[in-house]
């Protein structure tokens, strides 16, 4: 409900929904382009037009509690580093899985599978702990 809310709000200083991700919105302009992103309470507003970047916070005001956190850090386990352009990264939140895991200080190996093997079922040897398994898999989703 408070996303359709948003949508419409935002529809109207000329912002249109990604196709690609539902929660990211795109708005063009002659001066070149700001991105708005929204993931439950959080958001992010980025661009390269700094004068719409501005009126897009200024049109946000009145309809919703907002505040200006200044440069982000840290959004959705993506770091956000400055140089001479901004770099995105997640590499923290790599180091981060593989020391969780026990795996930090391990060498790289490829691991070769052989072609046209047929899988199959086998619940002779059941995880000791499923639970450790799931958590380990939601946190891989989001590393891309």
């Amino acid at each position: 409900m408070w996303l359709e809310k948003f949508s419409l709000t935002i529809y109207g200083i000329g912002f249109h929904r990604c196709h690609s991700d539902h929660s990211v919105f795109v708005r063009r302009t002659m001066s070149g382009i700001v991105a708005l992103t929204v993931y439950v309470d959080d958001m992010l507003l980025t661009g390269s037009d700094l004068t719409r970047i501005v009126e897009t916070k200024m049109y946000l005001k009145p309809h919703f509690m907002i505040k200006n956190m200044g440069r982000p850090k840290y959004f959705l386990r993506i770091e956000v580093a400055y140089q001479k352009y901004s770099v995105l990264s997640q590499r923290k939140y790599a180091l981060d899985l593989l020391e969780e895991t026990g795996f930090l200080g391990c060498k790289p190996a490829n691991t070769s599978m052989e072609a046209n093997v047929d899988l199959y079922f086998d619940d002779s040897h059941t995880l000791d702990d499923p639970r450790r398994y799931r958590r380990l898999i939601r946190k891989l989703i989001y590393l891309r």
